[in-house]
């Protein structure tokens, strides 16, 4: 029994959306006109196989992934209803009729009929990279040959949680300089765009040398309101090139390096890549992948390529036996806290729960240096807007007292 997407018109005349199952196309239809819903498409939720990898359908492919808040949801509740003793198919088939989104019902119908094809539960959700990533697939793969499923579910639903939060406090933690600063460079803009030029008017008659920072004021106005939308053009073309520039391998390995070297911004990149890759490791090794399996795939969720590069290193020394924490120490990335509790937790046979310790901590530096960075920014920024409009005051002022000290004269 396959899953099919319709779009049905009701007696009202108002469009419906939604997914059902059934054997054929032709049996939807027909459950769609006992409904007294008259069908204008459907079609079956299905997946391809591409050169021997399952790739989601067309249609889902342009479809965005599950957030984080609602991966948490998801595993969340599929752990309740199985702690329950419910079946798999019969947990996927009370998600698909529950008050989820559309295109998160229709997601889980087409995992849910690859289920009952005879799929598991890791290998449904792979053909939908997009909304079950590689480590929510290889943990939940590992949970079902180890019998540990709902703890599995559990343990991605408390990471999707954490990433929630995480990301949502520094959202919230950047917004303020974020707007302190569009706001001030529109402002500033506005006035040495349209109010300066008509202030600087009354200098027009005016026989004597202009002071020089009135002299630049007005180039800045003249600049802008002549040539302002070529400033924007030169602008986008910059960033683009920089982007094409960022897309050549070598080119991110030089510079994400000597990003990682720097003070503050480094800081703030190797706790965050530390924080993501003790939390991934951890919930991989708790959920019984196998070691270089879990460095494999937390390589593949860091974002540096230096750092990724530096945990697939290790993961070759782990496999030729050389233990986790001395394969890591050559990186030189993350923090020594870090490389300790993962040594004892080699030691001690407790690697996962020391690993979760590990990237608590990192989170907490990861928050502190992102503390710093808003309240080193908000001083920051209001002294350069109030330099700027310091000088757009004295650059109108000063002449204005020049004509004084000449009519007084």
């Amino acid at each position: 029994m396959a899953a099919f997407d319709y779009v049905a018109i009701d007696q009202g005349g108002r469009q419906q959306h939604g997914v059902l199952q059934g054997d054929s196309a032709r049996q939807v239809r027909q459950r769609l006109r006992e409904r007294g819903l008259l069908p204008v498409t459907v079609e079956p939720v299905s997946t391809q196989q591409k050169s021997g990898v399952p790739v989601a359908s067309r249609e889902f492919r342009l479809r965005r992934g599950f957030s984080p808040a609602e991966q948490a949801l998801i595993m969340r509740q599929l752990a309740t209803l199985l702690r329950s003793g419910q079946p798999l198919a019969d947990a996927l088939q009370a998600l698909t009729k529950g008050e989820q989104p559309a295109r998160i019902r229709s997601i889980l119908a087409a995992v849910r009929a690859q289920v009952m094809e005879g799929q598991s539960l890791a290998v449904a959700m792979a053909a939908f990279p997009r909304h079950f990533p590689e480590l929510v697939t290889a943990s939940i793969s590992a949970g079902e040959r180890a019998g540990r499923l709902n703890e599995v579910m559990t343990r991605l639903a408390d990471h999707a949680q954490q990433r929630e939060q995480v990301g949502r406090s520094a959202m919230l933690a950047l917004l303020y300089p974020v707007l302190l600063a569009v706001l001030s460079v529109a402002v500033v803009a506005g006035l040495v765009a349209y109010v300066v030029p008509r202030v600087v008017q009354v200098f027009a008659t005016y026989q004597q040398q202009l002071p020089w920072p009135t002299e630049l004021l007005i180039s800045i106005s003249d600049l802008l309101r002549n040539h302002g939308i070529l400033l924007l053009i030169g602008l986008a073309a910059g960033v683009l090139l920089l982007s094409l520039l960022y897309r050549q391998p070598q080119r991110r390995l030089s510079w994400q390096t000597m990003w990682l070297k720097l003070p503050l911004l480094g800081r703030l990149l190797r706790a965050s890549e530390a924080a993501r890759f003790t939390r991934t490791l951890a919930i991989l090794l708790g959920s019984a992948v196998p070691m270089v399996d879990a460095l494999r795939v937390a390589a593949r969720v860091v974002v540096t390529a230096p750092v990724r590069q530096a945990i697939l290193d290790a993961a070759m020394q782990v496999r030729e036996g050389k233990t986790l924490a001395k394969s890591l120490q050559g990186g030189n990335w993350l923090p020594a806290v870090a490389l300790q509790l993962i040594d004892s937790g080699e030691q001690s046979g407790d690697l996962a729960f020391l690993l979760d310790q590990a990237a608590e901590i990192q989170e907490q530096e990861l928050d502190s240096v992102i503390g710093v960075i808003t309240s080193l920014a908000q001083p920051v920024l209001i002294l350069m807007v109030g330099l700027m409009v310091l000088f757009i005051v004295l650059a109108i002022m000063l002449p204005i007292l020049d004509l004084n000290t000449l009519v007084g004269s």
